[in-house]
């Protein structure tokens, strides 16, 4: 059993605890497991559940873990809080832009750094879980193997390593201008460097395609949608409403749009609406097993209503979390229809 924490503070309480290391991983000849008793401090919050056994049951796993851990994945799978400093009208010009520019080093460094730190957290998952395919790490969510908390850390953490070559090219290209340019670049930024502007930036021009996909006149079902749905519709809606789907969703670059489906070809925009719609169904079943909306973090409600296409910006939170929850009734509504269709006691 691997042990994980995140940090520690010198004023948190020690605790003893029993490592087991299975033969493979110590040299030894004996055929019985070590037993090494150390002493590590107990962590006010740690960022991925534990790990049940075979024999264990969902149950059981659920009854042993906070649901705000469950559901809510390390802090650093966010960016950083920017610390910029003070233009004070006695400060020289040139000490102020220095301090600017150290201050966005230190955010950049920090992000970066986070993501070497949720690739080693989401790396040390049991049974390699992190290299898998998608088909295999779901159905781990479903066996209650994973938490919703770890299904995230494994989602961004991916995400994130596949943009850090292009941003590490930016930097080098640009230099000490970065900050300038790379809100040009938002969607090849890996997420846990983005300024606060290119994070509303992003939130901005995602609800202006959805208000323009609206004006098109392609009705799309409310609510949750599963594959099936899709599938179902006669082939020119289904091409309309494919497109509408991913550019409301922003699973494709806005100057796309143009080019579908002459030269970028509707296959393309169909797996990515299907993976999406996939990773939509687990995450609601895994929000709805770890303790519902009303265990979830602020910022992660946000996120959560950004993926399922539900506009944010100017509503509080206690809307955005009613939203949330509408949509995690709609989706039980429409799994309970379908179990009834499949048993046949439904109409």
């Amino acid at each position: 059993m691997l042990l994980r924490h995140p940090r520690s503070c010198c004023c948190q309480p020690q605790s003893s605890f029993i490592l087991f290391f299975p033969r493979g991983l110590i040299s030894s000849t004996s055929s019985i497991p070590v037993h090494i008793s150390i002493s590590i401090p107990i962590p006010i919050r740690t960022y991925s559940s534990p790990r049940p056994s075979k024999s264990q049951s969902k149950a059981a796993l659920q009854r042993s873990q906070p649901s705000f851990v469950a559901l809510n994945p390390t802090i650093t799978t966010h960016p950083p809080p920017l610390n910029l400093p003070e233009k004070l009208p006695t400060l020289p010009k040139y000490r102020y832009y220095f301090r600017v520019g150290k201050a966005y080093a230190v955010f950049y460094k920090t992000g970066l750094k986070a993501i070497w730190t949720n690739y080693k957290l989401a790396r040390d998952l049991p049974h390699r879980i992190f290299f898998s395919d998608q088909i295999r790490i779901h159905r781990a969510v479903r066996h209650g193997l994973l938490s919703r908390a770890d299904l995230q850390l494994i989602r961004r953490t991916r995400r994130d390593i596949n943009k850090v070559p292009l941003f590490a090219l930016i930097w080098l290209v640009c230099g000490e201008f970065t900050p300038l340019v790379i809100i040009f670049f938002t969607g090849a930024v890996p997420r846990t460097i983005w300024i606060p502007k290119q994070v509303q930036k992003a939130r901005e021009e995602a609800e202006t395609r959805r208000a323009n996909s609206e004006k098109a006149s392609i009705v799309l079902p409310a609510g949750p949608l599963r594959r099936s749905d899709m599938e179902s519709m006669p082939e020119e809606p289904q091409r309309n409403a494919l497109k509408s789907y991913a550019q409301s969703l922003g699973l494709y670059p806005a100057f796309w749009d143009r080019w579908i489906p002459s030269m970028i070809p509707m296959s393309l925009i169909k797996r990515r609406v299907y993976k999406r719609l996939g990773e939509l169904e687990v995450d609601d079943f895994a929000i709805q097993r770890d303790g519902g909306v009303g265990k979830m973090e602020d910022e992660e409600v946000r996120m959560a209503c950004e993926e399922r296409g539900i506009d944010i910006l100017a509503k509080e939170e206690k809307h955005l979390r009613r939203d949330l929850e509408q949509w995690m009734e709609r989706r039980a509504e429409k799994t309970d229809e379908r179990i009834r269709r499949s048993t046949g006691t439904g109409k």
